[in-house]
């Protein structure tokens, strides 16, 4: 397993404020100077380290992706429905939904469920 560097800390820290931030990752990259090719290449660096060190600590790595279905009700009513890695699911309508919103809370429900 390889350790992360001291700039890998600093960009795993800075991840962590992007996703805090709510803005888009170019947005960010741009307000701290940084090319936002870059910073998309620490993310995906950073991901595959961590999905590396749950591998070896015997963990099943568990999927990245949340199933999202859209599904029409009535005759305009849509509604989303987020299926968590624990199977519950979360069903709201679609009107109005905030992404970077409805992103932290699968996110605090995955953690929590």
């Amino acid at each position: 397993m390889e350790k992360l560097t001291r700039r890998g800390r600093e960009m795993q820290r800075l991840m962590a404020r992007w996703e805090r931030s709510g803005l888009t990752m170019a947005e960010f990259a741009r307000r701290r100077g940084m090319s936002p090719h870059t910073f998309a290449w620490w993310r995906h660096r950073l991901r595959a380290a961590s999905a590396e060190r749950a591998a070896e600590a015997g963990g099943v790595g568990a999927a990245k992706f949340t199933e999202v279905a859209v599904a029409r009700m009535g005759r305009s009513a849509e509604v989303m429905e987020v299926v968590l890695r624990s199977g519950r699911m979360l069903r709201g309508p679609l009107v109005g939904v905030d992404p970077v919103a409805l992103r932290t809370l699968v996110r605090v429900l995955e953690e929590r469920c």
